[in-house]
């Protein structure tokens, strides 16, 4: 149902955005691993999980604004780099923020957060902080392996 959503923003707002489908969406995500690793480069991962962010808005309305807004953000200033595609079972998108660390998501966040304001959508406030977690590669491997040294597990 989103899925067709999200084609409809992006149709009637004359939208230039392409949107893998999960399939290769998540070979992409495989691809940019290997070429990270290669490169001894980093990128951010980003889930935007439809039923997520469905539950913390009140209306059906305010769940449509939340994606024009994020459509929107993603025409305006956006990099030819950045990757976006359905996530398995098209439950939300996932985002590959190339050749990036987590400015790369300060930027795509405040182009969020601009747009909203325009738009006085407060409750992108809520939304951003609680419903999208960056994952920055290849420092949450890093991460993981100091934990794990330290706890020994």
């Amino acid at each position: 149902m989103m899925k067709e959503t999200l084609f409809e923003i992006i149709r009637n707002c004359h939208f230039n955005i392409s949107i893998y489908t999960a399939e290769i969406f998540e070979r992409r995500c495989q691809e940019e691993i290997i070429r990270s690793d290669e490169d001894k480069s980093s990128f951010v991962y980003l889930e935007f999980d439809f039923k997520t962010i469905k539950d913390m808005l009140k209306t059906d309305e305010q769940n449509e604004t939340f994606w024009e807004i994020f459509l929107e953000s993603l025409t305006k200033n956006s990099r030819g780099s950045d990757i976006i595609g359905f996530l398995e079972n098209n439950s939300g998108l996932g985002m590959l923020l190339l050749d990036s660390k987590l400015e790369g998501w300060n930027r795509v966040r405040g182009r969020i957060e601009q747009i909203a304001m325009r738009r006085e959508f407060g409750a992108i406030s809520v939304i951003l902080p609680h419903a999208v977690r960056p994952i920055v590669y290849p420092a949450c491997i890093q991460d993981e392996n100091a934990t794990t040294a330290k706890t020994g597990t």
